[in-house]
């Protein structure tokens, strides 16, 4: 009997499904991934594919919302009430770097797929799971900013979007920054993640103690 027939539990075949799947859409893009191609790379047969997910779209859509659900599990003792406002976001910061890079292939093709005019009609249902954590993001600095951690007057969702979209850059092109002569990249996410927040949570204004420094 060949592997592609073996018999898999529930749990573990949607596992490796997944696991397949999101290689097989990253190498391929949404349009070039084909379920026999899923199958061959998770070592099951194609009614195994379907036994599961109703077709290739649910199947993708079940990629995104599974790297999804694991960032909401990361910020659960991130964005806790009770922590202050420099110290959750750069937890925040950090959670979303590293959850980054653990579904590095279901990341590069949401950033390369959004772009694409084929997945317009998806596209929708992607951007909802995704704002699910964006979301979390903006109620909690909203919330902080009604407890006086934060300053009334800034505008959460383009704070929100300033911490998504500096992750997002970095972890594209750290390599290609690393590089560039000034730009004294180590790749260091947690120092990364700090300079951010500070530069987000204090501005680039000067502080009195700068002048104290030799």
């Amino acid at each position: 009997m060949s592997s592609s027939n073996a018999p898999v539990s529930a749990s573990s075949g949607r596992s490796r499904l997944l696991d397949a799947a999101a290689a097989e859409f990253s190498a391929s893009g949404y349009a070039g991934a084909s379920i026999a191609a899923i199958a061959r790379r998770a070592a099951v047969s194609k009614s195994t594919v379907f036994h599961h997910f109703e077709s290739k779209e649910d199947l993708y859509l079940a990629v995104i919302g599974e790297a999804v659900a694991d960032f909401t599990k990361r910020l659960e003792h991130v964005l806790a009430p009770d922590l202050d406002g420099p110290q959750a976001l750069e937890g925040f910061q950090l959670e979303h770097l590293r959850h980054l890079r653990s579904h590095r292939q279901v990341a590069r093709l949401i950033m390369r797929e959004l772009q694409d005019p084929a997945l317009e009609r998806r596209k929708p249902l992607i951007m909802e799971l995704l704002s699910t954590n964006y979301t979390r993001l903006v109620r909690f600095i909203e919330q902080s900013q009604a407890s006086g951690r934060l300053r009334e007057s800034l505008d959460p969702n383009v704070a929100a979007l300033m911490m998504f979209a500096v992750n997002a850059f970095y972890f594209q092109h750290a390599d290609d920054l690393a590089r560039l002569p000034a730009a004294n990249i180590d790749g260091n996410d947690e120092g990364f993640a700090r300079a951010v927040i500070d530069i987000l949570y204090d501005g680039l204004a000067p502080r009195e103690s700068d002048g104290d420094r030799s």
